[in-house]
Formats: structure tokens, sequence, C-alpha cells
């Protein structure tokens, strides 16, 4: 579970910022590149032995050239500062080119920076000038219509957050009116769309079918100005969906990076279309899309090693259900949400992290009436799980008679580092008791985080279903938990006070009141001290 609440799929590194006016006295940082592009199929496809030329923008600064390797990778150290990124030659890639030029601020012991579709400029193949003499041409990598395709409708794909964590879902209405599955929303007081890594609205419920598992969410539309609709496959042609057919799905996982997988029709029922095609972590609710172009059906589970497709007729009739209900009507408030931020937790503070003392990891657990609540920090986080990764270590080196003070952690779990997320979790969970039968004392309904008298709003506002196993692993009890993520920002010590509000499923209407002490709310401001400086040092202003 630990594990679990820092982890997140980690995409391209690059972070736009304003231009700072000295360099940084600090150590070389390693930067790790990778290229690569979408082939006809949607599989990533590396770009090999491909030249990237980074130019300090300092002045007199040197500059510096990678070159990829087979798989599209190249590494080098730089010294930290504003680069200039620029490919002199460019990648052909189904009937477009490919290239870049950006600008990134690098820093931190270590730095990846992907050069994809996303951030390419690009063209319509035309005949590339050869230089006289230098015999110069373009990088080629394989490419098709199903990279056009995603171009034009990748826009028209959304993430859908619930108490219960979160899905896809697509526009199928300009009034606002995304498709998603009703698993990913039902029972849910808190629901919203997330258009981008910037972007997310409060969503509203307008009609659903739990049946077939499909719901309609509306949303103002001037929020996603972007947003394009997703057609749905006509009645006459749904019909025609057969075995074999290739199809394709956008979905975004974690809500992060858009991703493309594409797949075979493996079976078509009356209300389920089953597809080899990979739906990911986060993709349920997505569209699945012909090669026309249309959606035929909404992704919503994997079983095995196949997928199960709702059909697009049993979406068409609950849309149209929801055009109706809308008229006269006023969507949701567009207020934008808190989102997490894209940059990640200083790794190498991290890592500095464990040659300091032991961390004291009290403050950051207490009782709350009839709750145990959890606050966890990147460091906090880090720190419990190499304590459990040296646990086992020491556990295997006993058991292979070696001596277990001198175990390590496992290889590469140093370099996890880079993987935490700069956010304050805090977790809630119901006590049990031993009277006549082990059971929970009381259920969690919500929370609310008030600093200085003022609810900070969160992130991420979790609930979900907490077992209670005896000791055969059967379970004996079932009520819910709560899981809220919160921005770094969300506690200090100039609040005058942090106060945690538990709502329970006994008294819905009147909190617990647990005021947070100022040890921990101290605790918690330094534990993000690091990330502050990072982001500190990108701004002119010297502010995050």
């Amino acid at each position: 579970m630990r594990h679990a609440m820092n982890r997140y799929l980690l995409t391209a590194l690059l972070v736009l910022v304003p231009l700072r006016d000295t360099a940084p006295q600090a150590d070389l940082v390693n930067v790790k590149l990778r290229v690569l592009l979408v082939d006809k199929d949607l599989n990533q496809k590396p770009v090999p032995f491909y030249v990237v030329a980074f130019r300090n923008q300092l002045k007199d600064a040197s500059s510096a050239e990678l070159k990829t390797d087979l798989d599209g990778k190249a590494e080098k150290q730089l010294a930290p500062g504003r680069y200039s990124i620029a490919t002199p030659k460019p990648v052909e890639l189904g009937g477009k080119r490919y290239s870049w030029s950006l600008e990134v601020q690098i820093n931190g012991a270590e730095q990846r920076i992907d050069l994809t579709n996303d951030n390419a400029g690009i063209e319509d193949n035309a005949p590339i000038p050869a230089s006289s003499g230098e015999g110069k041409s373009s990088t080629t990598a394989a490419g098709g219509d199903l990279s056009a395709l995603f171009d034009r409708l990748k826009n028209s794909v959304v993430t859908v957050r619930s108490e219960a964590g979160g899905g896809s879902g697509f526009l199928v209405d300009p009034a606002g009116l995304f498709v998603t599955n009703n698993h990913v929303v039902q029972s849910s007081n808190y629901l919203a769309v997330q258009f981008d890594q910037k972007r997310k609205v409060p969503a509203r419920l307008i009609t659903f079918n739990a049946d077939k598992d499909v719901a309609v969410l509306w949303v103002d539309p001037a929020a996603f100005r972007e947003a394009v609709v997703a057609p749905l496959l006509p009645n006459e042609a749904a019909s025609k969906v057969v075995v074999g057919q290739r199809v394709f799905t956008i979905g975004n996982p974690l809500g992060r990076e858009k991703v493309l997988t594409t797949g075979v029709i493996s079976k078509v029922e009356k209300d389920a279309i089953t597809s080899d095609i990979s739906i990911n972590p986060g993709n349920s609710g997505g569209p699945l899309f012909t090669l026309d172009g249309q959606v035929a059906g909404i992704t919503t589970a994997r079983l095995r090693s196949l997928a199960s497709i709702v059909p697009i007729e049993n979406v068409r009739l609950l849309v149209e259900q929801a055009r109706k209900e809308i008229v006269g009507a006023k969507p949701p408030q567009p207020t934008m949400l808190p989102v997490e931020p894209v940059e990640m937790f200083p790794a190498d503070a991290l890592r500095a992290m464990l040659q300091q003392e032991k961390l004291d990891t009290k403050p950051y657990f207490f009782d709350a009436g009839e709750f145990q609540v959890a606050i966890y920090t990147p460091p906090v986080n880090f720190f419990l799980r190499h304590e459990d990764e040296m646990a086992a270590a020491r556990k295997a080196a006993k058991r292979s008679g070696a001596d277990s003070s001198q175990a390590k952690p496992p290889a590469g779990a140093l370099e996890d580092a880079q993987d935490y997320r700069p956010v304050l979790v805090v977790r809630v969970r119901p006590k049990f008791g031993t009277l006549l039968k082990v059971r929970f004392k009381n259920g969690f309904v919500r929370m609310r985080l008030v600093c200085g008298g003022k609810e900070v709003t969160p992130v991420e506002p979790g609930r979900g279903e907490y077992e209670l196993l005896n000791m055969r692993g059967k379970t004996v009890d079932t009520t819910f938990q709560g899981r809220y993520i919160y921005l770094p920002d969300a506690v200090s010590p100039a609040c005058g006070g942090v106060v945690l509000e538990i709502y329970s499923e006994k008294d819905p209407n009147t909190p617990i009141s647990k005021p947070i002490d100022a040890a921990t709310v101290d605790r918690v401001w330094t534990d993000f001290e690091a990330y502050r400086k990072a982001q500190s040092a990108l701004t002119p202003s010297g502010k995050p």
C-alpha cells in the first residue's frame, strides 16, 4: 500500500521555465535523452543514430551533441542551466516530418528528456532539399495513417476523476457531454474531468446505466476549447464490426501522457466485444476506435489476455437521453481544480536523506477517535520503502547464511527516488474492535483539512473499500477508508493551526475534529523544502 502511494507512470520530464540570469554553481547533471515516435501500428519506435544539439544559453557557454544508440537513447553529463535543444535533421514518419526546437532547464543530479510526437514540430512531408556535396538526408521511421488519426482524435480523450480513483472518458457532444464507464464514477460525490496536466474542472453525472456500465458526464465546454468530438460509429456500420477487424484506443493511464494501443477484434456479441487490445491502468472508459476514426465501443476491463468492450449500441441511447436532460440547464461552473505538479520531487534530496540520521516517523501517525491517521510525504514514503527493502534484504541474507548486517537493497532501488510525486497524502482508516467478533468500529465518509480556518481543496479526495482479514486471509468485515492527496503547500506553520475533520458513517453530519500537532506540521513543511528550493531555482523572482 505504501509503495503504491508514490508510484505512477513516468513520462517526459521536460520542464519549460523562465530564463534565469545567472548560472548556478553545482555538480554536473546526468542527462538521459530518449527519442521515439509512434509507428503505423501506434507502437513506440526508437529513432537510432540521431543527433540532438544542446546549447547552453549563457554567454560564452559551450554546446554539446548527443547521438542516440540503437534504442534511441543517449546519455551525457552537462552543466546545470537553461539549454536550447535543436535537431539538425528531421525524422520522417507517416507522411510527416518531425523536428524539435525546445528550451529546457537542466538541474538536479539526473534529468530525463523525451523527444516524442507530442513535443515535436510537425510538417507535411515535402521534398527535403539536399545539400550539395554533403549528402544530407532525413532519418526515417516507419509510419502510417494511424498516426494522423491519433493527432486528430487525441483531444477527444480526457481523464475522469472520482472518489474511487479514475479512468478515461471521451467527448461525444460539443455541449460538454463525456462518456465513460459507470463503475468509474458510481456512488462518488466527487467528479471531475481533466483535459491535460494543468486543467481539471468539476463534472456532473447526467445519466447512467449500471447494467451496461455506461455513464454520461457534463462539464462546461468553455474549459477545454481544444477538445474535439469523437464521432460514434453510425447505426448501419455498428453491426458490421467483425472478428479480425483492427482497432485502436487512446487513453490517459494515471492521468499523464496519452497512450495509444492497437489490437484486433476477437469476438463480437450483442452486449460485449472482445479484443486483444491492451487496456492500461486508468484507461477504463476510453474510446475504442475503428481505423476510420469512429468509436465502436468503450474499453471496460481486461480479463486475462483479452479486453472487454461495451458496444457503441449500448451508448447511443444514453447519449440522446443526456442531450435532452441538459436542455435549458446550466453546466457545472468551470472552476479550475488543483492538479498534481508535473515536476517530480528532487531525487538527490531523497537519496541524501538516507545518509542522515534515521527518520522518526512517529509524528506522521496518530489516532483521531475511532480512526487511524497517516500522513505521507515523499521523504516519509521513500524512507519507509527503503526500510522495507532493507528488512527483506537482511531476511534473504539470513536465509542464505550470509552476514545480514552487510545486506544491501535491491539493485535500482535508489534509482526509484526519481519517481516520487511532490504531494501530501492523508490516509484515514477505521480502527477495529475485538468484542465478541473482530469488526470495524466505524466507516469513513469524507474529511476536511483546515489550515488557519480555511478548507484546503484536495487534488484527489479518494474513498475506497477497506477489508479486514482473519489469519486465513478470509474477509470478516468491509468498510471504507479515505486517501486524500494535497499539493505540497497544503499546510504550513504560517496557518496558525491545522485541523483534520473526519466524517464517519455513524455520524455523517458531525465531524471528529483532530488538531494536528504543531511539531507534525513543521515536519511536513520541512519535508517539502527541497522541492520548494528546486522550484524557486526555476523562477527569476525566487518564488515557486
